[in-house]
């Protein structure tokens, strides 16, 4: 209706569309959330975890090939470089997701099953990053005050600023991070598309989510 009436808002709006829908621009909202190093296993730490937390990232999808549920694709993604980090570091592992189809038994199951590692603790209360945290520390021992803690890169600020408000220190282990760009120009990387529109998307709900962790956290 905009374009009909020749509104320059909707034109304005076409072109935030279509930005937001291109590599280039979803890529640089993506990685300006990936402010946190990869974590190497082995590399002297100022206070060295003694956990691995790995956070669900959605919850699990019905599975009929294998007759029951399967972990959603981010929360998978977690679980192997969490199962990874497992082995390389020889810690005990907590997963943390809940929901009305707790999350944290499915994580649990694929840990074992899928990458042949068993998890420690389960929490299957938490339906939010903030409740991850809280949650976790009443779970965990008191002795353990330092974890490792799995997510993916764009999420890990809001993670890390709900753990740190939660009494831990944490080292974070962030994965799945989004490729460096390419010096080339391609023309095929300015053509939208819905998955580079779902990125902006991502980035842009992690940052809103952030600055209202940070408000409830001030107040």
């Amino acid at each position: 209706m905009g374009l009909i009436f020749k509104s320059w808002i909707a034109w304005l709006v076409l072109v935030i569309l279509y930005l937001f829908s291109t590599q280039p621009v979803a890529s640089l909202l993506i990685r300006s959330l990936e402010c946190y190093p990869v974590f190497t296993p082995g590399q002297t730490q100022p206070v060295e975890p003694q956990a691995v937390v790995i956070l669900g990232g959605g919850l699990p999808r019905i599975s009929p090939e294998m007759s029951g549920f399967r972990p959603s694709m981010y929360t998978l993604e977690r679980l192997r470089y969490g199962a990874w980090l497992s082995r390389q570091t020889e810690l005990p592992v907590m997963v943390s997701g809940g929901g009305f189809r707790p999350e944290a038994a499915i994580m649990a199951e694929s840990l074992k099953h899928d990458f042949a590692v068993e998890t420690r603790w389960l929490e299957d209360q938490s339906t939010t990053t903030r409740e991850n945290a809280v949650y976790a520390r009443e779970m965990l021992p008191e002795d353990i005050q330092s974890v490792l803690l799995v997510t993916h890169g764009w999420h890990m600020p809001r993670a890390v600023l709900s753990f740190e408000r939660a009494g831990f220190h944490v080292i974070p282990a962030p994965g799945m991070l989004v490729d460096a760009p390419k010096d080339t120009f391609r023309i095929s990387r300015w053509l939208p598309s819905a998955r580079y529109l779902s990125d902006s998307e991502r980035a842009l709900r992690e940052y809103a989510g952030y600055l209202w962790y940070w408000l409830i956290y001030r107040s």
